[in-house]
């Protein structure tokens, strides 16, 4: 006589598969719930993130940012620019399951080292490109266009003179200036000991890799990959003061 154990293990699959996916989405429900209500102040009043409807601007959009999660870690944590700590009114538990749900609703790599991964393999063809003597850089670049690459950055920064700093510093002036030199701004202790100035390839150093450029920077943002991208935005940083001098 023949046995038929496969319809019982093929339940007993599906089972497992239907409690993992019950799981899985528990723990989106409870990461959803700590980013919405349980931190305060609540990150969807200062993050953009589909999954929860938030369009804030005041730190960067998450969804096209895609953190990994040691990097919401890092800021839940700790804090970055403008952004408080959450470590005192957060458990770690809490902690870790909103950095999870973060990472996994926008799409961003697991760790750190696959953001870096994917961007050597994404910024191959232009790894010459970044080296780009100052002079060459400002003249290559077209203000018009920076000013539309720069809209990703106007969450974090203004660049009017005599603007606030937000999450990151006001950059009116920057293309030349001291490096963290911004008045009323708290800077990384990683950045003050960059030191030196904001000459136009150190800047496009830093847009195209903060991590990488400066060590232990608490800026967020992954970097602008493209060459032309980096000398359009400084161009047109550098287009401000300029405007200023003839107005």
């Amino acid at each position: 006589m023949t046995t038929r154990t496969t319809p019982r293990l093929g339940g007993a699959v599906f089972l497992a598969l239907m409690a993992g996916a019950a799981s899985a989405e528990a723990d989106l429900d409870a990461g959803r719930k700590i980013f919405t209500e349980t931190a305060q102040p609540a990150c969807a009043l200062c993050h953009a993130l589909k999954d929860v409807g938030s369009e804030a601007e005041i730190g960067p959009n998450l969804d096209e940012f895609k953190p990994t999660v040691d990097q919401v870690r890092a800021a839940v944590t700790s804090g970055i620019g403008v952004m408080p700590a959450f470590s005192e009114t957060l458990t770690k538990e809490e902690i870790e399951t909103v950095s999870k749900y973060v990472t996994e609703v926008t799409g961003g790599p697991e760790t750190a080292t696959g953001t870096d991964a994917a961007t050597e393999a994404t910024d191959s063809a232009d790894a010459e490109e970044v080296e780009t003597p100052g002079a060459e850089i400002l003249a290559q670049g077209d203000p018009a266009a920076g000013e539309k690459t720069f809209r990703k950055c106007k969450a974090c920064h203004t660049v009017d003179e005599g603007g606030s700093n937000r999450v990151g510093p006001n950059l009116y002036g920057i293309v030349g200036a001291p490096v963290a030199a911004v008045d009323g701004f708290r800077y990384s202790d990683a950045l003050v000991g960059y030191g030196g100035d904001w000459t136009p390839d150190r800047l496009a150093a830093f847009l195209a890799n903060p991590r990488k450029e400066v060590r232990g920077t608490k800026m967020g943002f992954s970097g602008l990959l493209k060459a032309q991208d980096q000398a359009d935005v400084i161009a047109y940083l550098d287009s401000l003061t300029d405007t200023a001098k003839t107005n």
